[in-house]
């Protein structure tokens, strides 16, 4: 009989992609239920689906009476957690999925995950896309979610059995705060070859892309005036979900007002077909404002994403990112996070080098993807659920 896993994320399940490639790496040998908001994924019929509701207004506005007044009364953390609805449910059908494990996708999850498995007698598995308690620099957020974030965390973070997370820098800082000692396991994606949309670099015509979520605290119009204050030679496409709605308009505005013809706006693609729409692009402009310590030290999708279709990549010195650029040749880091550094790394780069970097992508994709990523996730579960290998 197959051991259970049940995963729970509070993210739209079509286009989270770091669950998406858990579903897909581990449903060949455990029977999976996920918890999550949307409608079930075409591309596993196995899968039980179990899905929760988005907050309503309501909703919201009872979290900002519970975050104000825990401030005063901590214990209302515990209290505001449990009034939603979207936590009780997760725990009921977690419960009812009777598992041997449940993968608790952030924080968010992690309360009703380590409920569920008290009344289960299941292990937890603790994923944590980003530094949570850092996650955003707003003087609201600061005072209202963070202390959240670190009540809930230092209360149900010694439960767990094990945990992951997407970059050293992150695992350092859980390991700090709250005596976790995660396994990174980087959001790169499975390797697939893409020779069908290979082609030469038109010097006349560099193409570059930026894809990703419209958000505000990205930081994303700097890269609409590097490629403004770079040669014409280069073209750039954004292809973002619009999060915020308002603020994707302003980046349209800025683009007509600053680089007509330059700058073009997509429709976002399914997961599934990011690879090869990156791979007609010649470099990925992978550059995120450091804002709060989670951009500082991104290790985001899109990286990866860029090298596994083989572009070359500019970014601004984040660590993370730099670091692997530097180690497998694959692109280049703008001195600063400035607009004219931007610019002018883009202005030093030849055809040649653009070639030879995606060249190196193409290579590196064979070490960066998620079959080698995925191993330790499946590895994981092999030690904490006491299977053999198979």
């Amino acid at each position: 009989m197959r051991q259970r896993i049940c995963i729970i994320g509070y993210s739209p399940i079509h286009r989270d992609a770091r669950i998406l490639r858990q579903i897909e790496y581990l449903s060949p040998d455990y029977d999976l239920t996920v918890i999550a908001h949307g409608e079930p994924v075409a591309a596993f019929p196995d899968v039980t689906w179990r899905f929760v509701p988005r907050a309503n207004r309501f909703e919201n506005l009872l979290t900002l009476v519970f975050l104000a007044a825990a401030r005063l009364l901590p214990f209302l953390y515990e209290t505001w957690y449990w009034q939603k609805r979207r936590n009780r449910l997760a725990l009921r059908y977690a419960i009812e999925s009777r598992p041997n494990a449940i993968h608790a996708n952030d924080w968010s999850a992690l309360p009703a995950a380590v409920e569920a498995a008290r009344q289960t007698e299941a292990k937890v598995v603790l994923d944590l896309h980003e530094y949570a308690p850092r996650q955003s620099s707003d003087w609201w957020w600061v005072l209202l979610f963070a202390p959240a974030i670190w009540y809930l965390l230092r209360k149900y973070a010694p439960q767990v059995d094990a945990s992951m997370t997407v970059c050293s820098p992150i695992a350092e800082a859980y390991r700090r705060d709250f005596g976790l000692d995660p396994i990174v396991v980087m959001n790169a994606p499975r390797f697939t070859a893409v020779d069908g949309e290979r082609h030469a670099t038109d010097g006349a015509c560099i193409r570059l892309i930026h894809h990703g979520a419209a958000a505000r605290q990205r930081g994303l119009e700097v890269m609409i005036d590097a490629v403004a204050l770079a040669g014409v030679r280069f073209r750039l496409d954004f292809m973002l979900v619009p999060t915020d709605r308002a603020y994707l308009e302003e980046l349209k505005q800025r683009a007509r007002r600053l680089a007509p013809d330059r700058v073009h706006f997509l429709d976002p693609v399914p997961p599934t077909a990011i690879n090869r729409t990156l791979a007609t692009y010649d470099i990925s402009l992978t550059v995120i404002q450091p804002r709060n310590f989670n951009y500082l030290v991104a290790l985001p999708n899109k990286f990866f994403d860029a090298v596994v279709a083989g572009l070359a990549v500019v970014i601004g010195p984040s660590p993370a990112m730099a670091e692997l650029v530097e180690t497998y040749g694959f692109g280049v880091v703008a001195p600063s996070f400035e607009a004219q550094d931007i610019a002018a790394t883009l202005n030093r780069l030849t055809v040649e080098q653009i070639e030879e970097m995606r060249q190196r992508a193409r290579k590196a994709a064979e070490t960066l993807n998620a079959d080698r990523e995925m191993t330790k996730v499946a590895a994981l579960y092999t030690r904490l659920l006491n299977q053999q290998d198979r």
